[in-house]
């Protein structure tokens, strides 16, 4: 857009930069638009201004945030590490410094394991409120970004369980040449696959499609999509062991992400677990960040007991 000294009622909701004429000098303020004499920035204030005073202005074009591009990786890790936790909502959740403890029933490590977000050390507080819930300990957190309390954590007697990569891919146009079946909730036989009765409650927190290939009654094979934002997030793949080696794997996940809906994909998958990891790579999927689980053995460890 041409640099322009008047600000019209057309422009408003336009993310811009403006200059004004500021004794002695120049002062630059940058925010969206609300009005022709104002502005909001970045952190939510309203900045008003004199049209008198712009010395030159100009929108700031918008830059399409992808799958894996846009913010930086460690500012879009937390907000993926977010969504992923708003497609699997534990019935209780307490945010504390950064940490978000959360606890639900069943067996589910994510329900019930403490999501590090920030870098604050909240190690004792997350022992005692899963202590007091007569729950192990559990964290969930990205090492790239908590490599000092992923130390600390080992050494407090947090072994580790398993590290996930957490894949992303753009919106897909997809197309489907097969049959399948969608609903907004799972039923008995879906749940029965993972045994998933227990966490129904928790699968409905977020607005998700439950997907079914099946023989005529018999079915072999399941998925979940939820919705969050802007992202899809995948989960529950299973194929029955008799129908594995036919394609069903990849006919699920493309069943799925035709569901997406222009949504961006993102999914967890063990590297261990090499069928499906090299699955998503020939998909298109990428890895964005590793996520890792850390479980405290019975031994209660709070950090003014600790004599290592």
């Amino acid at each position: 857009m041409a640099k322009r000294a008047e600000i019209l009622d057309s422009d408003i909701g336009k993310r811009v930069t403006i200059r004004l004429h500021d004794e002695p000098g120049y002062r630059d303020i940058v925010g969206h638009l609300i009005s022709t004499t104002s502005l909001r920035n970045r952190h939510g204030q309203v900045i008003n201004f004199d049209p008198q005073q712009i010395y030159i202005w100009r929108a700031i074009e918008e830059v399409p945030r992808t799958a894996s591009t846009g913010a930086p990786l460690s500012i879009r890790i937390q907000e993926l590490e977010k969504i992923a936790n708003e497609t699997w909502v534990a019935n209780e959740q307490e945010e504390v410094g950064g940490w978000i403890f959360r606890a639900d029933v069943g067996v589910t490590r994510r329900a019930n394991s403490a999501l590090i977000l920030g870098t604050d050390n909240q190690i004792d507080k997350c022992i005692t409120w899963y202590r007091k819930r007569n729950l192990q300990p559990t964290v969930s957190l990205v090492p790239d970004i908590n490599e000092e309390l992923d130390t600390e954590l080992e050494r407090r007697n947090f072994r580790k369980l398993l590290d996930l990569d957490v894949m992303v891919k753009d919106p897909v146009d997809r197309e489907i040449d097969f049959e399948f079946e969608a609903f907004d909730v799972p039923s008995s036989e879906w749940l029965a696959v993972h045994e998933d009765e227990a966490i129904k409650p928790l699968l409905l927190r977020t607005p998700s499609k439950y997907v079914e290939f099946r023989i005529e009654k018999d079915l072999f094979a399941i998925g979940r999509i939820a919705f969050a934002s802007d992202w899809a997030v995948i989960s529950r793949i299973w194929v029955s062991p008799t129908m594995r080696s036919k394609g069903y794997g990849r006919k699920v996940l493309h069943a799925l992400e035709s569901l997406a809906k222009g949504s961006k994909l993102a999914l967890q998958v063990q590297r261990e677990n090499e069928n499906a990891f090299q699955l998503y790579l020939s998909e298109g999927y990428k890895t964005h960040h590793t996520g890792r689980f850390r479980s405290q053995s019975q031994q209660i460890n709070l950090a003014q007991d600790c004599q290592c």
